[in-house]
Formats: C-alpha cells, structure tokens, sequence
C-alpha cells in the first residue's frame, strides 16, 4: 500500500481591520499546488497555498502561526505538542498589485511547508494558522485551518441515492455513504520505505480499536462535515464491527443538495471597475425544483494577478422570495469559503419581495448559494442552517465527498491524528441506487 501524506486546509474570505497596525487583509485563500480548482488536499510532494491581499502604504511585515488542534478545533497548548521552532514562517513574500487596481497595494502568496523549512508539521491532524503583524503578534489580522492526512490505514468510500425513510419528496432523497476502513498494520520495511510525516516522533504501530471517528466532507464545506462516531448516538449513523481491525462507517442521511449558482464577474467590459456589480440576469429565485447547472464543486478561479483584471469589486446579490423564511437569509460561497459570517446576513425589502447584501470579490468566477439560519451572536457563528430551504434538494447534483479517518494516539498525553481518507462523487441521476461493497 502507498503511503502519503495529504494536507487539507480551509480558510475563511474575510476582510479584517487590523487595530494595531491599521493593515487590512482581503481575500484569504487556501488551495493546493497552485490550481484554484482543487479543494484544498495535498500531497507530500505538493504544498498548500495561503493567498490574500493587503491595503497598506507600505508592505507589512506579516507572519503566519501555526497550532495543532483536537478533532474538534481545539488548540493544543501542551508543550510536547508545540513545535516552537516549525510554527511559525519566517519574512512572506509578496509583490505589488497591478497598476490600475485601487482596492490593494500588496499581493500576498506563500505555499507551506516552505523551501527554508521555517515551517514544518509534526503530525498529521487539525491544524489553526494566524496571521499576525511580526511586532505585534497578539494582533490577529486574519484566521484559517487546515487537516494534514496521513495514509496509515486502507480507506474507500460508496456514495449511493437511497430513499429516506422519514422524509417527503424532494427532501427523501439522500446519499447513503459507507466508508471501509482497514487498520491492519503495515510490514516495517513498508513503514519504513513510505514513510510520509514530517515529524520527529517515532512511527507507531496503529491500533484499530483507537479509530473511532470518520468525518464526510461534502465539496469545500470544511466547517460544517458529517461525523460518524462510535461514542455519538444518531440514528442515521451505524459503525460496523468495530472490534475488528476490518470495520465500516456508514450514514444514510446525507443531503445532496444542488448544483451551486455561478458567478461570472470576470469581465471590465461588462463590469467595469469603481461601479457596483448588478448581475445582468436580474434577480437569483428560489430553486426547490428547479435542477441547476453544472458547478465546479464549490471552487473559485481569478482572473490573472494583471491590471484591471485584478481588481476587486462590490457585487450586488439579490434574492427573490415572495414567501419569506421564517429564518434569515445568508449568501455563502467560494468567497467567504462557504462559512456565513454575520456581514453575509441579506435583507429583506417587502415591497420587491427580495433579500439583498453586496460583498467585496475580487475579478473571477464564483460557486455561490444561499443558505437560512440565525446569527449567534455569542458563539459567532450562524445557527441552525439550512443548506436545501431555498436551494432545494435533487439526486442529480453531482458531489464530491471526502473521508476523513480520525485516530485518538495515546502518546504524549493523547492526540488527535487523521491517519486515511478516501474520496469519491454521488452518482447522480434520478433513481434510487443500490450500495457496492467495496
């Protein structure tokens, strides 16, 4: 079996003021290898991209931090867990924007682990970054994470159309996910040969009854996976035989969706620079069955860092809806990394029946849907979401999911690892499918 190790990362599109140093970062993204198009999942032999853009009159000397966390984004304070000397990246590189932008002055773009190795990951996992001003790095500008995946177990994963059985059309229609997972341990030479973290620890031999946890990724939504948990009782979810180094992870709850809306903003001619975007096709509407077009599962690619090509610019969204939610509306996508934030929330004018907000992009093409739910403001985050309210639900949306096998190590006080991860697509179309073992 090949052996790799994978890095996954997700950062939410923010534009942070800085109230130390005055700096203020717009458009963070984090993809793999430099193809805007692949989520962010990398190899061994490729590195993740951090990108943004900064409005400062001169550059800032930024760095970015990098913590260890829990399965469930908790960072690690323990010292043996703290690699105080690969944490943190040394000067980052940047070069002006273009002459005829006026959003931003500066271009911000790194990939880690870098080629000095000022920054190195010790184990695979959860992992938070910062990225602060160098003198002063309690000033957070901007926040992201990442999951970095090591193959030290055999995982595959099924996607099938299975019919709810509590649920009316279209909201029965669901992907039923089984996740194999086998932990039977590598020959040392294997180990030795394959061997892919980049870390000082000793290699460890796997111990089954430890992988309790697989998490289902659906497109680019890092915030928001599918757990399924031997120690979490939900009736959708089912782990078989757990007490052997063969098991399987299922849940038959899963939603498809439908195909992302898309947003095309790429053009001067028809949008010129300075002036508000109004989409020229009017007006989003509500799709509870309407299938949509193809997406790109849920990415975003920029225009070309050249000229006015690279200018950012304010984009109107509108949203009919002639009975309203009992819920707020958001609009999330690619260019807040599909995490609604408050400033997402639209508002809703009664005379035109319609939810508007305007965000800030820079030039491309955006996947992009509107979601319900309410601004907590305590946790600072959107509860109670609803991804298919406005959206609708529909077999016939393709999907790319992503597993994630996480494993409790009991060195050093206990860790968090993800030691394998399988991915695959829903097979579409308008039928009920039946479940393949694999």
């Amino acid at each position: 079996m090949i052996r790799y190790l994978t890095v996954m990362c997700v950062a939410a599109l923010v534009i942070v003021q800085s109230a130390a140093a005055g700096t203020q970062i717009l458009g963070l993204r984090v993809y793999a290898n430099d193809d805007e198009y692949q989520p962010p999942i990398v190899t061994m032999t490729g590195r993740v991209t951090i990108e943004f853009d900064v409005d400062d009159a001169q550059p800032p000397d930024l760095r970015i931090l990098f913590v260890h966390a829990s399965r469930d984004w908790i960072p690690e304070t323990r010292a043996l867990l703290v690699d105080e000397f690969h944490s943190k990246s040394g000067m980052l590189e940047y070069e002006r924007a273009p002459l005829g932008v006026n959003r931003y002055t500066f271009r911000y773009k790194n990939s880690f682990p870098d080629i000095r190795m000022n920054v190195s990951f010790p184990f695979s996992g959860n992992y938070l970054f910062w990225i602060v001003d160098h003198n002063d790095e309690s000033s957070i500008l901007a926040q992201g994470r990442f999951i970095l995946v090591e193959n030290l177990v055999t995982a595959s994963m099924t996607v099938a159309n299975k019919y709810y059985p509590e649920g009316s059309n279209p909201w029965n229609m669901r992907h039923s996910i089984r996740v194999n997972v086998s932990a039977t341990p590598l020959a040392p030479s294997t180990r030795s040969q394959n061997s892919s973290i980049r870390s000082s620890a000793p290699d460890q031999q796997i111990n089954h009854v430890n992988i309790k946890r697989v998490d289902i990724v659906q497109n680019w939504l890092l915030d928001l996976p599918y757990h399924i948990d031997v120690e979490r009782r939900d009736p959708d979810t089912f782990v078989d035989n757990f007490y052997l180094p063969e098991k399987c992870f299922r849940i038959r709850s899963v939603m498809p969706g439908n195909e992302y809306r898309r947003l095309d903003i790429g053009s001067p001619r028809l949008y010129p620079n300075g002036q508000l975007v109004r989409l020229r096709s009017g007006y989003d509407a509500v799709r509870m069955y309407w299938p949509g077009s193809m997406d790109a599962n849920g990415a975003a690619k920029l225009r070309p860092f050249s000229g006015a090509n690279s200018e950012y610019l304010d984009v109107l969204f509108r949203l009919r809806v002639i009975t309203p939610p009992e819920k707020d509306v958001f609009v999330v996508g690619a260019f807040n990394n599909w995490t609604a934030r408050e400033e997402d929330q639209l508002e809703y004018d009664a005379g035109t029946k319609e939810y508007s907000g305007t965000e800030t992009l820079r030039r491309g093409v955006y996947d992009y849907q509107y979601i319900t739910g309410r601004w907590n403001q305590t946790s600072g985050a959107v509860d109670n979401q609803n991804w298919t309210e406005l959206e609708g639900n529909d077999w016939r949306t393709i999907t790319r999911y992503t597993a994630l096998v996480y494993y409790f190590d009991e060195r050093f006080g206990g860790l968090d690892r993800v030691v394998g991860m399988a991915t695959a697509k829903s097979p579409g179309g308008i039928d009920e499918t039946e479940e393949m073992e694999k």
